[in-house]
């Protein structure tokens, strides 16, 4: 019989978990662009039945993600530098660190997007341009776990 080994479970929940983070990511991105064709008088409730419906889609993997990236660092696949591992944290990190700090706050306060003369509002052109970053990150993040699993279970 086999020795249980950890960070085989750990390698494909990783890989799931954080493509699963790269497909809201983009959604999320998506909807954000989406977002100048919703009314003003629209936007408050719109923006808050998103907000809801979004919590138990992200929150329970984001978590499991950040857990999982650090339980890598503890049963490290073989084959993967530990280098690897400690980037998917940075990644993590940054992800989670900017949007508690600059895009859940900065989405939160935004209560129209067209301004009185038509124009779109400049605070939700910024969070919606920055957010490419954070898009980016969490890309990057699955293509790195996505390595990670190739080189130790292939």
């Amino acid at each position: 019989m086999k020795k249980f080994e950890p960070w085989k479970l750990l390698v494909v929940a990783n890989l799931a978990a954080s493509f699963s983070n790269v497909g809201a990511a983009w959604l999320a991105q998506l909807n954000w662009e989406l977002w100048r064709y919703v009314g003003n008088e629209q936007f408050e409730a719109y923006h808050l039945a998103w907000w809801h419906g979004i919590w138990w889609a992200i929150f329970p993997v984001a978590g499991l993600s950040i857990i999982g990236v650090c339980l890598q660092l503890k049963w490290r696949p073989p084959g993967v530098p530990s280098v690897a591992l400690w980037l998917a944290l940075i990644l993590q990190v940054l992800v989670y660190t900017g949007t508690t700090l600059w895009w859940g706050p900065g989405q939160a306060r935004l209560t129209m997007i067209h301004l009185a003369d038509g124009t779109l509002n400049p605070e939700y052109l910024i969070l919606t341009n920055t957010n490419w970053i954070r898009t980016i990150l969490f890309t990057l993040s699955g293509l790195l776990q996505g390595w990670i699993a190739i080189r130790s279970l292939g």
